[in-house]
């Protein structure tokens, strides 16, 4: 049984008994499946280490004086509620999560400004001179190679277009120990893509996407896959459609691209790195100057 507060943040924000079940209930929904016994202590405790994040990321959005406007968490409100069919099935979804309107406003006005904290920490990952991606293009030749085919299988953890950063966070999480289980524990991938890809088109043949060549899919899939050797698994990708786990199959060879072409390519996958880098260092940071004390 849990007590009543599981965690403290620098002792003035608690994380409920109540509110961590909430979460581990929203992951259970967004996985559709009900957590297994034998997996229950490790995604609570994942779930409770977001909620963590969270409230300092929270936290130090206050202390930077970090404002959301009415207008923008009405702006983010209008585009929650146009992504449903009609207004009543938004009014029937608040229902289900157990929510009102004023609440939903003020949990979208705590997200605007802890997404606000996160680009202000990060805005420094955009300064890429084209010397640093020039040295990336010549030591990674083999990543911009046209007319390249390989065989490439995943695992794909789903996110709605308008999940929240908590949810974004569990899926992520899904994400990586999925990918853990298929290195550390040997597990098959393919029996993992049929028990746990969200990707209905693959997951029933192992997540299977056949020859893929340069250019079929999105610009962070395909890095990470022609990046890949062999039977090699990719660390965690996100795209639009989620989080994906990737692994290679055979190559086929091509040409290499020139670098004026590929610059622009290569300024993002530099970019998004850095901001992987950067928000890890952040989270560390926030967590290493705060006080947390979890009581679990």
């Amino acid at each position: 049984m849990l007590p009543p507060i599981v965690a403290r943040i620098n002792g003035s924000t608690t994380i409920t008994r109540e509110e961590l079940e909430r979460a581990v209930r929203a992951n259970e929904t967004k996985a559709g499946q009900v957590v297994p016994p034998q997996f229950r202590d490790l995604v609570y405790r994942r779930v409770l280490d977001q909620l963590i994040d969270f409230y300092l990321l929270l936290q130090e959005s206050e202390r930077r004086q970090v404002i959301a406007t009415n207008d923008e968490v009405e702006s983010e409100i209008a585009r929650v509620r146009n992504s449903y069919p009609t207004p009543q099935t938004f009014d029937e979804q608040l229902e289900e999560w157990g929510t009102s309107l004023d609440t939903l406003r003020e949990e979208t006005r705590k997200d605007l400004m802890v997404a606000k904290t996160i680009e202000m920490e990060l805005e420094t990952a955009l300064d890429i001179e084209d010397e640093t991606a020039q040295a990336f293009y010549d030591q990674h030749p083999g990543q911009f190679t046209t007319g390249e085919l390989v065989q490439a299988s995943h695992i794909l953890i789903g996110i709605s277009p308008t999940a929240s950063t908590i949810e974004r966070g569990q899926s992520l999480q899904t994400a990586t120990e999925l990918r853990s289980q298929a290195i550390t524990s040997n597990a098959d991938f393919a029996d993992l893509a049929r028990r746990h890809s969200t990707d209905e088109a693959t997951a029933s043949n192992g997540g299977d996407l056949g020859m893929i060549e340069r250019g079929q899919t999105g610009e962070s899939f395909e890095h990470a896959l022609f990046s890949l050797e062999p039977d090699e698994i990719s660390p965690v990708v996100e795209s639009p459609f989620g989080f994906h786990i990737i692994k290679a199959g055979q190559r086929q060879k091509g040409t290499i691209a020139p670098f004026q072409q590929v610059r622009d390519q290569i300024r993002s996958i530099l970019v998004q790195q850095e901001r992987q880098l950067l928000m890890s260092s952040f989270l560390s940071n926030l967590r290493k100057a705060g006080n947390v004390e979890i009581l679990i």
